[in-house]
């Protein structure tokens, strides 16, 4: 089989071939690459088919990493479309908390965070007859692995079939992780080091034997931060305190007074942000021998006890216990790690590992071959630093002659600085918004900078609730939620999504034709000053401005350009795209716009009716 004969559509648009032979080429040699592509060009179906025709001729396999669970679901639809063609062994992973069926029975809600716990408990006492019947099932459960890894079904079909069986569908798909040849999953399953292990050692292909993808690859250096950041709030220990009472737990009750106790005259008597960590280990410790605190805080995180109280009370473990136990340990692990440092709020605690390059290069220096996938990685040169890559690395720049018929308007007449949110700056946003509703006759999608600002937005826009159907994205929001909000969205012509930029909306998810017309961008989402950036800025290696770029702009400025594009999915598509803050009237700023969002550009303090005119004008 040649590259057209597997490629899933009848004919490639213009560029994807040769992004198709550059994939392949690559994943042959075991090359690294970077494809920077625009949203909308169609870079999943040439990624996979190139990536795909390697791997078989080879004898290699494929782990296709997403941010989301949601960009999963869109891989795993142009899988669809290539096993119409080809049958081809592939297998989609997520989180174990996605897949239990026995939490359905719980006398009581088993959080996300308590699921690790509750899940253990129940399969090592024998408690969970879904787990047992794997075992006990065999004939069935290779039926079910060789359906799952041969066709793309829908999670909750997956699920349903699962339950009639009476299996887990944890293992069901843990289980067909072992000969597919295609494996679809979340950043999870690479860069944590307690879950890569699962695709590690499961299966006949070793990491040399393995080509990854990585998609939407510009979140790397933030999600990698934030997943070697471990946080413990004075709040959280107070609540652990108090959980740990009412278990009649009173040794573990007056360890906890005495390390909350510690840690306030430590910080109180510490202004810095900076704490050195072996003085804080000797403060916590106190006038105890060296083994307290280590015993302490195996206790702590380990929690058997409380889990069997839990179980035996109907009551949801209280992770506040196990998330001071985890802090502990990881403080106590790292006096020999430099790149590892502590620091410190006025309401928590942070260990915080600031080398993200070199932890990046360690995770996927063992891998065949690396593609990386971003429609935003300008300036190239600091986004390869960022993640420890060097000239080495080929990249692929996609420019086709064709491009977006957009019309980008600048208004300069609002910001969402924090100094500057007002009840008069909210009332100015709520009637620019408006107005661009009123005008646009199709969907409209609004992406703002974080949950507290859609919170604060919301009220005020629930007049577009009346004559609009109008859809608000929630911070835990789970799949079956997250595809009714699509399904309501893209089947009810005209309605307005409110979201939140670098949420599960705002990348990854596609609104072709007429599903939006405009995207609304307001605000800027740099992140506030805290003691987790002073350390990164103090350890990133970079000169100041660089520092600034990498670590608080890029990262901002990405997520508004991937919110800007979710309307803009081929180049015959005409939309609007609003980005409602004077910041983005930078010329630095302007200079990092892709192309496409710089050909009809126009910047003011517009009123409604020059936005009507706007819209009128560009006839939509």
């Amino acid at each position: 089989m040649n590259l057209e004969e597997l490629f899933p559509y009848s004919s490639f648009r213009e560029g994807q071939r040769d992004l198709t032979d550059s994939v392949y080429e690559s994943c042959k040699n075991g090359s690294r690459l970077v494809v920077e592509a625009m949203s909308g060009f169609g870079k999943t179906a040439p990624v996979l088919t190139g990536a795909i025709l390697a791997a078989e001729e080879d004898d290699n396999r494929i782990i296709y990493t997403c941010r989301t669970k949601r960009q999963v679901f869109r891989v795993m639809e142009e899988i669809e479309r290539i096993q119409r063609k080809t049958p081809l062994s592939t297998t989609y992973l997520f989180a174990k908390n996605d897949y239990c069926l026995l939490k359905e029975m719980s006398r009581f809600p088993v959080s996300q965070e308590s699921f690790k716990w509750y899940c253990s408990f129940n399969v090592t006492n024998n408690l969970c007859s879904y787990f047992m019947n794997i075992s006990l099932m065999n004939k069935e459960v290779n039926s079910l692995v060789k359906e799952f890894s041969s066709s793309v079904r829908s999670h909750s079909k997956f699920l349903d079939t699962c339950r009639s069986t009476h299996v887990c569908p944890y293992e069901v798909a843990r289980l067909a992780i072992a000969n597919s040849r295609v494996v679809v999953t979340t950043y999870h399953y690479i860069f944590d080091e307690a879950s890569r292990s699962i695709l590690l050692n499961n299966g006949r292909w070793t990491p040399a034997e393995t080509i990854v993808v990585i998609d939407e690859a510009h979140n790397l250096r933030d999600f990698m931060r934030d997943a070697s950041t471990t946080e413990l709030s004075f709040a959280e220990i107070e609540l652990a305190i108090k959980d740990s009472r009412e278990l009649y737990m009173e040794r573990i009750e007056s360890s906890l007074v005495e390390i909350l106790r510690s840690l306030s005259d430590f910080c109180a008597k510490n202004t810095s942000w900076y704490v050195e960590k072996n003085s804080l280990i000797e403060k916590i410790s106190g006038s105890h021998d060296a083994t307290w605190l280590p015993n302490i805080a195996f206790e702590l995180s380990t929690c058997s006890g409380v889990a069997w109280q839990s179980i035996a009370t109907g009551k949801n473990l209280p992770t506040s216990i196990t998330r001071v136990g985890d802090f502990l340990r990881a403080l106590l692990s790292s006096p020999g790690l430099e790149r590892t440092v502590v620091a410190k709020s006025d309401r928590a605690m942070f260990l915080i590992d600031t080398d993200t390059s070199s932890r990046f290069l360690g995770l996927v220096r063992d891998y065949k071959s690396l593609v990386l996938l971003s429609a935003t990685i300008n300036p190239s040169d600091l986004f390869l630093r960022s993640i420890g890559l060097d000239e080495r690395t080929r990249i692929h720049k996609v420019n086709p002659n064709q491009t977006f018929q957009a019309r980008t308007i600048i208004d300069t007449g609002v910001s969402t600085r924090f100094k500057m949110r007002t009840s008069e700056m909210f009332r100015k946003l709520t009637g620019k918004i408006s107005a661009i509703c009123g005008a646009v006759r199709g969907g409209v999608g609004i992406f703002v900078p974080s949950y507290s600002m859609l919170e604060s937005l919301r009220p005020l826009l629930l007049d577009l609730g009346k004559s609009r159907n109008l859809l608000v994205e929630a911070r835990s929001l789970g799949n079956a939620e997250s595809e009714e909000i699509m399904r309501s969205f893209k089947s009810t012509p005209g309605s307005v999504l409110l979201a939140v930029q670098g949420g599960r909306f705002s990348e990854g998810e596609d609104f072709p034709g007429e599903q939006m017309d405009a995207s609304v961008v307001v605000g800027l989402s740099l992140p506030p000053p805290s003691p987790t950036m002073y350390a990164e800025y103090t350890q990133s290696g970079f000169g100041k401005h660089d520092a600034y770029l990498v670590i608080s702009l890029l990262p901002a400025l990405r997520k508004a350009i991937q919110s800007a594009g979710r309307h803009m999915r081929s180049p015959d598509k005409r939309g609007l795209v609003f980005f409602l803050d004077s910041r983005f009237d930078d010329r630095e700023i302007i200079e990092m716009f892709p192309a496409w969002l710089k050909q009809d550009l126009h910047e003011g303090d517009f009123q409604r009716q020059e936005i009507e005119q706007m819209v009128r004008d560009f006839a939509l």
